[in-house]
């Protein structure tokens, strides 16, 4: 039996929606964060015995196990085992788990949990809309994901007594501890730059480079701002202002 202990975090920049990172391809963004990894760890890749990745989207360029594609795409050792497992907000946590409970039953000494999620390019939903068939049966009980994540998010600001501004606040405190983090460079340790082709409208590369080094997530944003924006379904308390966005990034422990 073993203990499991985090020797080492990584992750690279985050990226919104058609930004910074979107002229990468999935496995370009997750290979950063294994391959740093091990980097900063200090370890040999050979003795990394078992790769476990999350993403939920697992279609096109994030499909046919793209834990492994980015593996293989590092040019390190290929006999290195890799799974991908999708558990839909929950996947890389789960990775995280499931190699932990590896280590803790003897199975490996050394693992690395990851995940990915290239939202721009692979869009979420878009592994079960146009495809063959539908995943429901008949007597499926729950409503489609597109509303699920906000009726759960509904339902627990109601359960909590939360209003409609104090979601709005939240929501600004949020962007204020992020804005003083990046500015106090608490951040810099976990994040991996890394360079990314500039994109045009269109998603035509440019011939320009971006070296990637902060979160493109942070907005100069106010109370009465926030409370100017429409709920994301009608007659919700939740706004973009307090959801998350929909982001380019990976991360990786060791």
């Amino acid at each position: 039996m073993g203990t499991p202990v985090i020797v080492e975090a990584v992750r690279t920049p985050i990226g919104r929606r058609n930004g910074w990172l979107s002229g990468l391809k999935a496995v370009e963004i997750l290979r950063r964060a294994q391959t740093q990894v091990i980097e900063r760890a200090g370890v040999e890749p050979s003795m990394v015995q078992e790769i476990i990745g999350g993403c939920v989207t697992q279609a096109g360029e994030q499909g046919s196990n793209v834990t492994r594609n980015a593996w293989l795409s590092t040019g390190l050792d290929p006999e290195v085992a890799c799974t991908t497992v999708d558990a839909q907000c929950g996947s890389s946590q789960q990775a995280n788990h499931l190699v932990a409970g590896l280590i803790a039953a003897g199975g490996m000494d050394v693992g690395i949990a990851c995940g990915i999620e290239a939202m721009s390019r692979v869009p979420l939903g878009a592994n079960v809309r146009n495809g063959p068939g539908h995943y429901k049966t008949d007597d499926y009980p729950w409503d489609d994901p597109p509303n699920g994540q906000f009726g759960a998010a509904e339902r627990i600001a109601d359960n909590r007594g939360l209003t409609r501004r104090d979601l709005d606040e939240f929501g600004l405190w949020s962007q204020q501890k992020a804005k003083v983090a990046w500015d106090e460079a608490r951040f810099e340790r976990e994040v991996a730059p890394i360079d990314a082709p500039v994109v045009d409208k269109e998603g035509n590369p440019t011939g320009e480079t971006l070296h990637v080094e902060r979160d493109q997530g942070l907005r100069d944003t106010t109370l009465e701002g926030l409370a100017q924006l429409k709920p994301v379904v009608e007659g919700y308390k939740h706004t973009a202002g307090s959801s998350s966005q929909i982001s380019d990034g990976a991360a990786a422990v060791l």
